[in-house]
């Protein structure tokens, strides 16, 4: 029998985080992350995906409409966002292949944690995404 990951099911966004200023991803490389701000949380707050890919591409797209939350990018990455993908991380902050901001859940998926829970979601490096898992 095979089972479907919560990943590619339908979902609702719930919770709310908090405002964000144009330095907000200068943590994402600690802890579990940085929060989904607030002025993105409340744009996708109710509404229902068809998988997380589709969220998370949501949730750059949103990013890049927020002038405060893309000030300190560059053309590149702002074109990135505007074109609903995650910005390029330093190259300090890349692991292996992966080069862009990666959406982290807190709780995992696994354990129960709620796959469109802005609150259970951190916005974190490759490099400390991996070693969150270690």
């Amino acid at each position: 029998m095979m089972t479907v990951s919560p990943r590619n099911m339908p979902g609702t966004v719930t919770g709310k985080d908090a405002p964000a200023d144009e330095n907000w991803l200068s943590k994402a490389g600690e802890g579990t992350g940085v929060p989904i701000p607030s002025q993105v949380a409340d744009k996708l707050r109710g509404r229902t995906y068809s998988s997380f890919d589709a969220f998370r591409r949501a949730v750059w797209r949103e990013v890049g409409r927020v002038d405060v939350l893309t000030k300190n990018f560059d053309i590149l990455r702002k074109t990135f966002v505007k074109n609903s993908k995650s910005p390029l991380v330093d190259i300090k902050d890349r692991k292996g292949g992966r080069k862009r901001f990666e959406i982290h859940h807190i709780k995992s998926i696994e354990d129960g944690g709620a796959v469109y829970d802005i609150d259970n979601l951190g916005i974190t490096t490759p490099k400390n995404h991996v070693n969150i898992h270690k």
